[in-house]
């Protein structure tokens, strides 16, 4: 049976214990041009720009959730079927960007030239990153084509891909913008 000297002596030698602990080097992989890569194998600006990076973690969710800028090329603007009629007079886009991003002033100039309503969301806010989280917005720019009922009709994430946006448009003056 133990005493409280032997307890007080066993909590002792655990703090003195403590104070020489020393871990493992851990292995940090993010991703980068498109593949996972060790951390510790990039050139200095690169990690530099990793050191910079934001995480945010959205609320309710497990996983911390990682906005960046990168711009894919638009394989979400091809939803088959939905179209915009002249009778969906209230359709808009959403747009998401951050002011850092180098992509989004070509996205709005793009979302600009569908003559369609636009409500451009600043992903880098507390308000906009809600917003984001919302739609599963997971990159900028991000442009989500809604329906007049605010359902989502397509997706695209760069300029070029926010052009297809006209094939989901029957209305001959905005197929000729």
């Amino acid at each position: 049976m133990r005493n409280l000297e032997d307890v007080e002596r066993d909590i002792e030698e655990t703090k003195e214990a403590l104070t020489h602990v020393e871990g493992n080097t851990a292995e940090v992989y993010s991703r980068i041009v498109g593949y996972y890569r060790s951390v510790r194998n990039w050139n200095k600006g690169k990690r530099e720009e990793y050191g910079e990076r934001k995480l945010f973690e959205v609320e309710n969710s497990l996983a911390p959730v990682q906005v960046g800028c990168t711009a894919s090329h638009g394989k979400d603007a091809e939803k088959a079927g939905a179209r915009i009629t002249a009778a969906d007079s209230s359709a808009k886009v959403l747009l998401f960007v951050r002011p850092s991003c180098p992509h989004c002033p070509p996205a709005k100039n793009a979302v600009a030239k569908l003559g369609l309503p636009v409500e451009t969301v600043d992903a880098a806010t507390t308000s906009g990153f809600a917003e984001a989280a919302k739609w599963t917005v997971m990159s900028t720019p991000t442009a989500i084509l809604l329906s007049k009922d605010g359902k989502e009709i397509a997706r695209a994430q760069d300029s070029s891909a926010i052009n297809k946006f006209r094939s989901f448009m029957n209305e001959p003056a905005l197929k000729s913008a």
